[in-house]
């Protein structure tokens, strides 16, 4: 029963933060209670797709102290499943397939008591203060409705302004199915916007269906009043998919050797994974030759030398049992790393060499960004801060720490005058516009920036304020470049991690590197 001295959902969202609920379906208490040991601040109990029954929803409501908002998803939009979960003391309701505002005014009227509504008077935690509950509830109980087909996309500012509607929410799954697509499609992401434009325009908080944390709060960046963290389905299944893969990874033969007793079993089903090709490596690195594009500064600056490399011996009189060369190039050649010390923005930083940056850092998960489509057909295209958000509304916010990787195709070009494009007014290559690479760096705070280019900046970034932002700002703020890179159409948007370790030169601004990266097979 929530606090009928200080009832806190409707408040919340109306006046915000943004809150995110946990899903549940499982009919399990101790699952919920779980949750909110972990500072869930409200639950949302299914009883149209769940298990509970009237004990255990009784139950699941009882365990949700005060502070924390319990809502529940009645079966259908009649009184008596509404009047169910309001008397086992609900704090809101979720009434799913609402098409019209005719339907959503009656569904409000359904949570009321006369003479605001219809609701029968009754029920366990109502009766204990029955006097106070119905002095409280008016104000207290958070009517929502849910839209989850294209007939209540088309109605939806009419069913956000129903009286007493308090705020709506999005069924994403059963949306997709009544549009006849896939959740995430141009055509869904089109309806989901069209609701909430209805909302905003009644000054209706509306909700969404998100399916994880990241998921969460990229809607919440977009405006939705109310996301899902996380559903007790998708959590358990998730944690018995990985206990159930790390099991398997670690099982020694049944043999055992003195070699494998004791092994963890993390890095040993890490080690099994890349053998078995359950992991598979991906060589995201040009190779390196004389005929290496290298950048090419402006006349007056010293430049960079070519890759060059000759013969020391090979099977010969100058060693007859050994081949090897000596090669000579600049730190930045080929696909390469930019530490922060090579900026000056990033000169004072006393672990911005490439022998004293943490090792820590050299791993890290990676984001790819894929606009190859765009860099086709405009050269000089720029990645924007948009671009980014339109990518973490698919796939999730960048996480701190991540590498974000820009995918133009621009290695496939490879003829060295067409990869530089210089032209009379400079380079034509894509790259970031400044108020991107402030997003990556200081808001997602991002691990650095690669691309397929020659350079982490844009072709005319000279002109931008700041001049070059992937190496001022980045590099400012610790933050890493890399440069050259292939393979990366090969990547998953997201999920992979990259392996980036620059050679240990003393007081280096970069080095040339293998870079790595290791996707689920």
């Amino acid at each position: 029963m929530f606090d009928l001295k200080n009832p806190a959902l409707k408040r919340r969202l109306t006046d915000g933060p943004a809150l995110g609920t946990y899903w549940f379906a499982l009919g399990n208490i101790p699952m919920i209670e779980a949750a909110l040991d972990a500072g869930a601040e409200a639950i949302v109990i299914d009883m149209q797709h769940g298990l509970f029954e009237r004990a255990a929803l009784e139950a699941a409501v009882a365990a949700v102290p005060s502070g924390a908002s319990c809502l529940v998803r009645v079966e259908d939009d009649t009184p008596t499943s509404i009047g169910r979960a309001l008397d086992a003391g609900a704090e809101g309701i979720l009434v799913p397939m609402v098409e019209t505002g005719k339907q959503a005014r009656a569904a409000a009227a359904a949570c009321h008591y006369p003479p605001k509504g219809i609701r029968s008077g009754g029920g366990l935690q109502p009766m204990r203060d029955f006097q106070t509950y119905i002095d409280v509830a008016p104000d207290a109980i958070a009517v929502g409705v849910m839209i989850e087909t294209a007939k209540g996309v088309e109605n939806a500012e009419k069913i956000a302004a129903a009286e007493n509607v308090d705020f709506v929410f999005i069924g994403t799954g059963d949306l997709a199915l009544s549009l006849g697509t896939a959740p995430g499609s141009e055509a869904h992401n089109a309806a989901c916007r069209k609701v909430l434009e209805a909302c905003r325009r009644v000054g209706t908080p509306c909700g969404i269906f998100t399916f994880s944390g990241e998921a969460a709060a990229a809607r919440i960046a977009e405006g939705y009043a109310m996301t899902v963290v996380a559903n007790d389905v998708s959590a358990a299944s998730a944690h018995f998919n990985a206990a159930q893969s790390a099991f398997k990874g670690a099982r020694p033969h049944p043999v055992a050797t003195a070699s494998n007793v004791g092994a963890e079993s993390s890095l040993a089903a890490f080690a099994l994974a890349i053998q078995t090709g359950r992991i598979r490596v991906i060589d995201l690195t040009q190779t390196l030759n004389p005929q290496t594009p290298v950048i090419a500064l402006p006349p007056e600056f010293v430049q960079t030398p070519a890759f060059e490399m000759s013969e020391l011996s090979r099977y010969d009189e100058r060693g007859p049992a050994w081949y090897w060369n000596i090669f000579a190039c600049g730190e930045h050649t080929g696909t390469h790393f930019d530490a922060p010390v090579h900026w000056v923005t990033g000169k004072d930083l006393p672990d911005g060499y490439t022998d004293t940056i943490s090792v820590q850092r050299m791993i890290a998960p990676a984001c790819v960004i894929d606009c190859s489509a765009e860099a086709a057909k405009d050269e000089k295209f720029l990645l924007t801060r948009a671009h980014v958000e339109a990518w973490e509304a698919t796939h999730g916010i960048v996480p701190e720490g991540a590498w974000v990787l820009f995918r133009t195709d621009w290695s496939k070009r490879t003829d060295p005058v067409a990869f530089l494009n210089a032209q009379a007014d400079g380079p034509h290559v894509p790259g970031p516009d400044p108020d991107c690479v402030r997003y990556l760096a200081y808001d997602r705070r991002v691990t650095g920036f690669g691309v397929e280019s020659v350079g982490t900046d844009a072709g005319q970034a000279f002109a931008f304020e700041p001049p070059f932002p992937a190496h001022a700002l980045m590099h400012g703020s610790n933050k890493f470049g890399l440069a050259s890179l292939c393979n990366l159409d090969l990547l998953p948007p997201k999920g992979a991690v990259i392996v980036t370790a620059p050679l240990k030169i003393e007081k280096g601004s970069g080095s040339p590197l293998r870079v790595l990266a290791l996707v689920e097979h």
